[in-house]
């Protein structure tokens, strides 16, 4: 008998037990890896906001930091940390 025009139907798969064991360890790194994110742009935020005179670009030089000056932009839009100034000089006349 002829097949008919169309699509060639795929043959049903059920994931071995090594195969979900594996996506469900994976899927928890994910899920770690967002919490532990999370966790670094709350902390250089706070970073941030605990010194106003700090630049965006002074934290994002710094070697251990993954973002660019405008992600931390946008990090500090997220998490409230007042805007910078750019080129403010530090008042020594305290």
């Amino acid at each position: 008998m002829p097949r008919k025009p169309g699509p060639t139907p795929l043959p049903h798969y059920e994931p071995s037990d090594r195969a979900l064991e594996a996506l469900r360890a994976w899927q928890e790194a994910v899920a770690e890896e967002e919490r532990l994110r999370h966790a670094a742009r709350a902390a250089l935020a706070a970073d941030l906001k605990s010194d106003p005179d700090l630049p965006y670009a002074s934290v994002a030089k710094h070697d251990r930091v993954p973002w660019t000056e405008m992600t931390l932009r946008g990090i500090g839009k997220e998490y409230g940390v007042q805007p910078r100034q750019p080129n403010k000089a530090k008042s020594t006349a305290d």
